[in-house]
């Protein structure tokens, strides 16, 4: 989630989840407890998630579609919140991808003065800006994202 600092007006990122990565110690533990196993630090030797909602063929084998999430209370600070996959990560890291999306966003909207209020168009530009930057960077894992504006 991305909250404005109130004096310097600069971004802050708030990790509302963690990475879920099967070379970590619990999700190791519950993928083979599942019977699975972890070889080269990815679920079989394959997948390199340890969370998924897709992947069914691994679900046997520990992989969950449950994240692990965190509960923040929401202020007047708050800009968005960010949800992606792994591969934007591979090119991003949360900060970077934050200050991309604010930079896109700005930028939109001082070159769309008639209409300020609608920020939505600018989010979903700067969202499909954001993956084929990913892209570019060379992510060649599956990119999604999602913007959620937070309008008070």
């Amino acid at each position: 989630m991305c909250r404005m600092n109130e004096e310097t007006q600069k971004p802050t990122v708030l990790s509302l989840s963690r990475e879920h990565n099967p070379t970590q110690y619990e999700e190791r533990m519950r993928i083979q407890k599942a019977g699975g196993n972890v070889r080269d630090g990815r679920v079989l030797g394959v997948l390199e998630v340890s969370r998924s909602l897709g992947d069914g063929q691994f679900k046997r084998c520990g992989v969950i579609n449950i994240p692990d999430v965190k509960r923040c209370p929401l202020t007047d600070n708050d800009r968005f919140v960010l949800l992606a996959c792994d591969g934007l990560f591979k090119a991003f890291s949360a900060e970077e991808a934050v200050n991309f999306i604010l930079s896109q966003v700005q930028d939109e909207s001082a070159q769309a003065e008639e209409d300020p209020g609608d920020m939505d168009t600018s989010y979903e530009s700067a969202c499909h800006r954001l993956a084929n930057e990913a892209v570019r960077r060379g992510a060649a894992d599956n990119v999604t994202i999602l913007i959620v504006q937070i309008q008070h």
